[in-house]
């Protein structure tokens, strides 16, 4: 009896520090904003790698954007296919701002052929989120 009270109580810890370790804002990081945005790329999910593009001013994409953006990345994972297919996103160094509402992001994408691409974004957090910056 004692024993099932020890291991029911323990369950409940670690279930518990699983639900707040997931809901944790501050795993929220530029660097892992990248890494979400090419798994999604990875997946051919197109409308959701979209969806992390704002306007240099941080504001939402209009849906004709957002469609055009959609066909270029599309495009893009074709480009990574002539490579043999996106293997995995390294982050190389995140800057933050002072402020902590704008980073940098440098980064090399790994391809299955062995070659490498690096990269760097800018992100700007929006609603607690941090997303990718369309510049020009």
């Amino acid at each position: 009896m004692k024993n099932s009270k020890i291991y029911m109580t323990t369950f409940v810890i670690i279930l518990f520090a699983g639900f707040c370790s997931c809901n944790s804002t501050s795993s929220n990081t530029p660097g892992m904003a990248v890494t979400s945005l090419y798994e999604k790329m990875k997946n051919n999910e197109f409308d959701k790698v979209a969806k992390m593009y704002v306007t240099k001013d941080g504001k939402q994409l209009s849906n004709d954007e957002t469609k055009k953006l959609e066909g270029m990345v599309g495009m893009g994972a074709k480009e990574f296919d002539k490579k043999g297919g996106l293997d995995k996103v390294t982050i190389n160094e995140e800057k933050i701002s002072e402020d902590g509402n704008s980073a940098q992001v440098d980064f090399t994408i790994h391809f299955k052929n062995g070659k490498t691409d690096n990269e760097n974004v800018s992100l700007i957090k929006v609603n607690g989120n941090w997303v990718i910056k369309i510049i020009g």
